[in-house]
């Protein structure tokens, strides 16, 4: 309820999301060997709080910063490495199990 009452007070709505969908996959520990992908990932804003769905399971606690490239919710719970960044022109870079990183396109606003 206080994240809501805090959220409402910034001026910002309750809820909003954000759909990321990879078009490539490469592994972590070969930089080089990538294939093509489907991978989802929705960013949901609600209230003052982040959640993020990976590939349709969740949702997961999320830490979000804002950088000059690009913006970032780190995974809680995962320990570091963890998360997605979402740079200025729609584009994503998210970092999953063993270092895998994902790249594509979003769509929304968060």
């Amino acid at each position: 309820m206080i994240a809501f009452v805090l959220a409402t007070a910034l001026g910002l709505p309750a809820t909003a999301e954000m759909l990321c969908t990879a078009q490539t996959q490469c592994r972590g520990d070969a930089k080089e060997m990538c294939a093509p992908s489907t991978l989802a990932v929705k960013v949901v804003r609600d209230g003052a709080y982040w959640r993020l769905w990976i590939d349709w399971q969740g949702p997961y606690s999320a830490r979000f910063s804002a950088g000059n490239d690009a913006r970032v919710w780190a995974v809680k719970g995962f320990g570091n490495g963890y998360g997605i960044q979402v740079f200025e022109d729609g584009s994503f870079l998210y970092t999953g199990n063993r270092g895998k990183r994902f790249r594509g396109t979003c769509t929304g606003e968060v």
